[in-house]
Formats: C-alpha cells, structure tokens, sequence
C-alpha cells in the first residue's frame, strides 16, 4: 500500500511538474516579449493565464489530496480564499519582472535597490500566506491535511522560481549605472 502511494505522489508530482514547466514556458514567451517591446502586460491576459493554470491545478491537488467528504467543503473553501490571495501575490511578481525587463538596459542602483526590496516582499507575502492558510486548515481540517497541502504548494513555488531564475537574466550581466 505505500508503494502504491509513493507511485501515485511520483505520478502526480510528473502531472504537476508538466503543468509547472507549460505554465513557465508560456510565462517565458510573455517575458521575452516584455524585454523586447517593454510594453505592460495586459491584465486581462494575466488574469486569463492564471485562471487557465487555477483550474488544472485544482484537479490536481484534488487528486493528490483525496479530501474526505467531512473535510471537503471546508478544505475547497479555504483553498479557492488561498488561490485568489496566491494569485495577487502573482501579480505582484509578474509586475516585478516587467519593471526589471523595462529597466534592464537603463539598471541604476537605486532601481536595483527598489527591484530587490518589491521581491523580497513577494517572498515574504507567500509565506505569509502559506502560514495564515496552513493554520486556517489545521483549524478547521486536520494539521496533517494541512502540513500536506502546503508541502505541494512549497513544492509547485518552488520548481517556478527556480525556472524563473533561470529564464531571467542576472543582474550582473551589465554594468549599473551611477
């Protein structure tokens, strides 16, 4: 029977991988065309590949998370309140990487400096967020529903952050200006 659970987390953990890797390499063709028309994204567009991602993501979890009928209104409510607050945080970091691409000829320090200080608050909105939804959870579901949940969520941010970085150029790439 954990054999049997270990394959099914690996076949799940593929899926979600192959949805990761669709989503980055989607995000990848808006941020190039972002370097080179250095236009803002439209939100529409945003808001269109988010939702798109929201719902195949949804049927994973779903499948991974084999929520009991007891747990399962409560668990889908808090989920959908985490999604949309996850998705904002989203937004941020995509408004972000626009800034960085619309000044990525022209980096001063100071736009560095600012650069750096909105990512650091994504990150530290989205363990925020992973807390506040991983004690909501525990609450009203199960610590162990809840702790298995966020792990996927660590997990599915990190394997985004990680492509991210290596689809966007370093700073060190150029010399900064005075």
């Amino acid at each position: 029977m954990k054999n049997c659970n270990v394959l099914s987390l690996t076949r799940i953990i593929n899926q979600l991988k192959t949805l990761i890797m669709k989503k980055i390499i989607l995000f990848s063709i808006c941020l190039v065309f972002a370097l080179v028309s250095k236009a803002q994204s439209n939100t529409d567009e945003i808001n269109y590949m988010q939702s798109a991602y929201g719902m195949q993501k949804k049927q994973l979890i779903a499948a991974h998370m084999k929520i009991s009928k007891a747990d399962s209104a409560k668990f889908w409510s808090i989920y959908d309140n985490y999604e949309n607050s996850r998705k904002a945080i989203g937004k941020k970091r995509v408004a972000n990487i626009e800034q960085y691409a619309k000044n990525y000829d022209k980096m001063t320090n100071e736009t560095a400096g600012k650069l750096m200080t909105a990512s650091f608050g994504v990150y530290n909105e989205f363990g925020a967020l992973w807390k506040k939804t991983y004690d909501k959870l525990a609450k009203d579901t199960s610590p162990l529903l809840a702790g298995k949940f966020i792990q996927v969520e660590m997990y599915l941010e990190n394997l985004v952050r990680n492509e991210m970085a290596d689809q966007i150029p370093l700073i060190g790439e150029f010399e900064p200006k005075k």
